[in-house]
């Protein structure tokens, strides 16, 4: 009999230590959370594709460069307006950020809205005040950004549209078709600590227009990346999400206040060794650096939710130059505000700048 029993515990208790977990809507954020994040950029090639059951992710090594607080509110907390397009159709938003670098417009009162249900966690819709207008606008089909429960093997998607007419300026519409796969479970490391976890696998294809009035024709935008989620039970947000376009992969993780360095390098010296013009931008951007004709320089650029829109080497450009130019045109940059984040060796430094 004791031998049975010993048999049992071997057998049983390995099984329930190492068990996947399950997140359901109760894992989601809630009105009244605010929740760090930490952006990061891998240059050594860290393995984020790798998968399975009872896997382990080691991001431990990750160095933040940027940080922001998510914050959520109820819908009744959003400008009275908005809610009368969202009060069905939502029950949770996230206030973003305002905007008024671009002369003649200013945007505020930014908010995301969703809707967090047992079935699904969705984006239903953003609101934009313009220039004093509030401009509410709800897709057409939401964003099914979860569906529940989410378990190891679970496989959905979902076809996002929207469409929205902007005074003064023209319409703006595009689709989002989502593919998600829950392809592992186990143990994943970040700087921020330990944690049980699921992975989510999305592959996204999107598509963005800006029609303009004065110019009588609109500007396409398409996008084809691939998101991985690490979700933990009662996070609210993924403890890491990877957002891989074929470029320089982006890392965005659950974190506590940080004192961000450069790697023990002043960070004003570099940044007042560089500068970047015209500021706002049309697309076409100067920038001059104190530099050796052959070093090594990356400029990367991300807006202002952490994800990255366009990366450029800029190894060699120097040599018997005091600036280059760089053309984001067509690169798909839209109107907004972004970060340029530019590493030279073993130095960064981060630089704001706006787009027209």
């Amino acid at each position: 009999m004791r031998s049975l029993r010993f048999l049992f515990l071997v057998v049983v208790f390995p099984a329930i230590s190492f068990a996947q977990i399950t997140i359901d809507n109760g894992d989601m954020p809630q009105a009244g959370d605010t929740i760090r994040l930490s952006t990061a950029y891998d240059i050594s090639g860290l393995d984020f594709s790798s998968t399975g059951p009872n896997f382990n992710w080691d991001f431990s090594e990750l160095q933040p460069a940027l940080q922001r607080v998510d914050t959520f509110v109820s819908v009744q907390e959003t400008p009275w307006v908005y809610q009368l397009i969202f009060f069905l159709s939502a029950n949770l938003a996230k206030k973003q950020l305002e905007f008024d670098q671009i002369p003649g417009f200013e945007v505020t009162d930014v908010y995301e809205y969703y809707k967090n249900q047992s079935s699904d966690f969705r984006s239903v819709g953003f609101g934009i005040t313009l220039n004093s207008i509030p401009l509410p606008n709800k897709y057409n089909d939401p964003d099914i950004i979860f569906k529940f429960p989410i378990n190891y093997g679970n496989q959905d998607s979902s076809y996002a549209t929207y469409g929205i007419d902007i005074p003064g300026i023209g319409y703006t519409g595009g689709w989002k078709k989502r593919v998600n796969y829950v392809d592992g479970w186990g143990t994943l490391t970040t700087p921020f600590g330990s944690f049980e976890t699921v992975r989510l696998k999305s592959e996204v294809l999107q598509f963005d227009s800006l029609y303009i009035d004065s110019l009588g024709f609109g500007i396409p935008i398409y996008r084809q990346y691939t998101e991985y989620k690490w979700l933990g039970e009662n996070k609210g947000l993924p403890l890491l999400k990877v957002t891989d376009d074929g470029l320089l992969p982006s890392y965005l993780y659950m974190d506590s206040v940080r004192m961000l360095t450069t790697g023990g390098v002043n960070p004003a010296q570099l940044k007042a060794e560089i500068n970047l013009f015209p500021n706002p931008s049309d697309g076409l951007l100067n920038i001059t650096i104190k530099a050796e004709s052959n070093a090594s320089i990356d400029v990367l650029f991300i807006d202002a939710e952490g994800r990255q829109v366009y990366q450029h080497n800029l190894q060699g450009r120097f040599q018997n130059k005091k600036q280059v130019q760089i053309n984001l045109r067509n690169k798909g940059f839209e109107p907004g505000f972004y970060y340029a984040i530019i590493r030279q060796e073993n130095r960064i430094a981060i630089k704001k700048l706006v787009i027209q």
